[in-house]
């Protein structure tokens, strides 16, 4: 089932998305309003000591450094889940006004889109407050809930207007998709077979949070150093959220680079004249000059942008024939004549595709449709599991020397390979690794690790090494066997998908594995 008509609730104005905010109360857990609703609240006289909570998603991008500990006793699933929980009770009520009785929650598949920087357990945090929310149950089979890349997802929906873009056969075309915290990036290749069109990877995916939530924060910064001197009786929070709103939905859409931008001010309590020369305030209406928001607002972020589109394109050799503007941000008229200055002399077509700030979500529905439209993705880390291997003298540091259970020197804690960075893997290729147990008959425990160095890492305590999780191999009955006999089984492991999985085949009889991804 898709639903892309759904009613936005309470929203004032025309943007299709609503913004991701919870509003809870004083020291409470409990989610009260969402979205603009929550928004709203904040400006009212009742509400002024509750909390707004907003850009928690940041809190998934272990690449940014530490994060403050949410309010309330909070945990970022929990904020997640929330907001889903109350965004999927909305869906339902939907659904139920345009289906009828026709309509049970079972026939819906969900697709969540997710940033491509995103780690393994960022991922498998998004699945657990999905769960936490209701959307899906323990017992529910995979694919009722798929997690699909945002750049991948707008890639879907790109790849839909390549016709119209003459875009063909051997072509590539990157996709920026640039939204409120994220900015992600990857480069698809075009093969038009027999079957019809796929798209497949060829770069390493890579984004940073440099999103448009970055400009607020700077127009604020810059607003509160405007006003600072308002010491005795100044804004009130209810004026913040109005003049951010002004910036929001007003100013940062439409900004060129050239124009003065006009921001008209609420009023302020204890204020009957609202100028002030110094900051460019004359009859409530502050000029901020285009050179000053250039500057100060939207250059450091629009950098940002423009390093991720170069290192993409160095990926590629510079053989990319488009670049696909997409997301909330990637409609900005400065982001695009900045990325057309920068890069017009390199790639032939720079667009923002129609209705570009929807291309993730229209992308992710068209992939529970047409799953097998992205054929094969380029893998950003090494991916490997714990193995004994031959000890190397020369190579191997003393203390990893061990007999194995038939006396043979091993080095123990060696990275087995499944997968390197850069690497195209089908979405369902299948990589195996045949290993050895002596636990028979209790389940093997099967750590899953991860690196990012550049070099293969040798042992799994190697540095920039990180255990992503457990996969747990239950061990069939084998007739005659004892305790302790020698069980040879093969790993098989796919990486093509957005989420990896796996399975085992353990004397001839394949059983699944169930993974538990690493804090």
């Amino acid at each position: 089932m898709v639903l892309w008509g759904l009613s936005r609730p309470k929203q004032s104005h025309n943007y299709p998305k609503v913004p991701t905010c919870n509003l809870y109360g004083p020291g409470s857990k409990d989610i009260l309003e969402w979205g603009y609703p929550a928004k709203i609240a904040m400006t009212k006289p009742p509400f002024k000591n509750h909390i707004l909570l907003s850009k928690y998603k940041l809190h998934l991008d272990e690449s940014s450094g530490p994060h403050p500990p949410l309010p309330n006793g909070l945990t970022v699933v929990d904020a997640i889940s929330d907001y889903l929980r109350v965004f999927h009770a909305h869906v339902l009520q939907s659904a139920l006004r345009g289906f009828g009785s026709a309509f049970e929650q079972r026939h819906i598949q969900y697709c969540l889109s997710v940033p491509a920087m995103w780690t393994d357990h960022a991922k498998s945090m998004m699945r657990q407050a999905a769960l936490q929310a209701g959307m899906i149950t323990p017992l529910d089979p995979p694919h009722r809930l798929l997690l699909i890349s945002e750049p991948e997802a707008a890639a879907l929906y790109c790849e839909k207007k390549c016709d119209q873009y003459q875009i063909g056969h051997g072509q590539r075309f990157m996709i920026c998709d640039a939204g409120g915290g994220t900015v992600d990036l990857i480069v698809f290749e075009v093969n038009a077979g027999p079957q019809g069109r796929t798209l497949r990877e060829v770069t390493r995916g890579s984004g940073h949070s440099c999103g448009s939530v970055f400009l607020d924060e700077r127009m604020e910064a810059l607003l509160r150093r405007k006003f600072s001197k308002w010491t005795e009786r100044g804004l009130t929070p209810a004026n913040w959220v109005q003049i951010m709103e002004t910036f929001i939905h007003n100013v940062k859409p439409l900004f060129d680079g050239i124009d003065d931008q006009y921001i008209t001010m609420p009023a302020v309590p204890g204020r009957a004249e609202l100028t002030d020369y110094e900051i460019g305030l004359e009859d409530g209406v502050l000029t901020v000059t285009a050179e000053e928001m250039r500057r100060e607002v939207f250059d450091p972020v629009v950098d940002d942008v423009l390093r991720l589109i170069q290192h993409q394109l160095q990926q590629t050799q510079f053989n990319c024939q488009g670049i696909f503007l997409v997301g909330g941000f990637g409609c900005s008229s400065y982001l695009m004549t900045r990325v057309q200055a920068e890069f017009s002399h390199i790639v032939r077509l720079i667009a923002v595709p129609p209705r570009a700030e929807l291309a993730v979500v229209r992308g992710a529905a068209l992939a529970g449709i047409t799953p097998r439209t992205v054929a094969a993705r380029v893998a950003r880390r090494w991916y490997g599991v714990d193995s004994l291997m031959i000890f190397e003298p020369g190579y191997d540091m003393p203390h990893k020397q061990v007999r194995d259970h038939e006396g043979l020197t091993r080095a123990r804690d060696r990275f087995s390979v499944y997968v390197a960075p850069g690497q195209q893997v089908g979405v369902d290729e299948c990589i195996t690794k045949r290993y050895i147990t002596y636990q028979y008959p209790k389940p093997v425990n099967s750590p899953l690790y991860a690196c990012s160095s550049m070099a293969i890492p040798r042992y799994i305590d190697s540095p920039m090494v990180e255990k992503i999780g457990d996969f747990t191999i239950p061990l069939p009955y084998i007739p005659g066997a004892l305790p302790g006999h020698k069980v040879v089984f093969e790993l098989r492991m796919y990486f093509g998908a957005t989420e990896i999985r796996a399975e085992a085949e353990v004397n001839g009889m394949v059983v699944s594995t169930r993974c538990h991804f690493s804090g």
